[in-house]
């Protein structure tokens, strides 16, 4: 298994497809706001699972129409911001690297596979996507576990390395968030937060995030970025539903 189908990142725009309408009735907890430009344009939507809120998102007007335009796809690095309740308070620098340059290189492949080029730098056609991995709630592993970095070793790379880093610790809770801006104006054009994880205030049993339940989140959520991105160039009749999972996955193959 690689990089790729470990972790596929999320999406500024995963829930453009859903009509704003009543909120769902868990609300989301208490998240870290310093990352997007703007949350008073959020809105939160439904969700399809009982007991978990549905993800705030922001489409701009007449942004599908502007994304048609668009050809190709500028990844920033990935921002991880631990939350001030975490019992553990970072991560090894090797560890905080793979985790953030899985989660780019994966967003990278999943749109190079749907014929997105991936940019290194502004132009005309290109949109920037911002990502943040925020309010991580992580523990240390119940059993002790040797997380010894020899001086002078040859880091691995891929899924071992992100497999490695997730095995040193429990990931308990996180917030996603993303923001899709255009590269040359600095226009936002979609935002999204989604959080997953145990929520305790629920009174749900303590549970741990991990790597099947990790894949699958981010592989949902960057389909539906690319899904709305191929709809922006194909005509209304011909456009697929972008929050039925199930069916994104069988049409990319993931």
């Amino acid at each position: 298994m690689n990089t790729r189908q470990l972790l596929i990142a999320i999406s500024a725009v995963s829930a453009l497809a859903v009509a704003p309408g009543a909120l769902a009735e868990t609300q989301m907890r208490p998240f870290d706001k310093s990352f997007l430009t703007n949350y008073d344009l959020l809105e939160q939507r439904p969700s399809a699972k009982a007991g978990q809120p549905g993800d705030l998102a922001y489409i701009a007007p007449g942004a599908l129409k502007r994304l048609a335009a668009y050809n190709a796809v500028m990844v920033d690095q990935p921002e991880i911001h631990f939350s001030p309740d975490s019992k553990v308070k970072g991560m090894k620098p090797e560890d905080m690297t793979a985790l953030a340059e899985a989660l780019r290189d994966t967003i990278s492949g999943n749109l190079a596979a749907g014929g997105y080029s991936v940019a290194q730098k502004p132009g005309p056609g290109v949109v920037y996507l911002r990502v943040a991995l925020t309010d991580l709630m992580v523990e240390k592993k119940k059993r002790g576990l040797l997380a010894y970095t020899p001086a002078g070793a040859v880091i691995k790379a891929g899924a071992d390395l992100v497999k490695d880093t997730v095995n040193k610790v429990d990931f308990i809770e996180m917030t996603f968030q993303a923001e899709i801006v255009d590269s040359v104006s600095n226009d936002v054009l979609g935002a999204l937060v989604a959080e997953r994880g145990t929520r305790k205030a629920s009174g749900q049993k303590e549970t741990r995030i991990d790597m099947g339940e990790l894949k699958d989140n981010m592989e949902s959520w960057s389909n539906r970025m690319r899904c709305q991105l191929d709809n922006s160039k194909l005509p209304a009749d011909k456009q697929n539903n972008c929050t039925d999972d199930a069916a994104s996955a069988a049409r990319y193959g993931n």
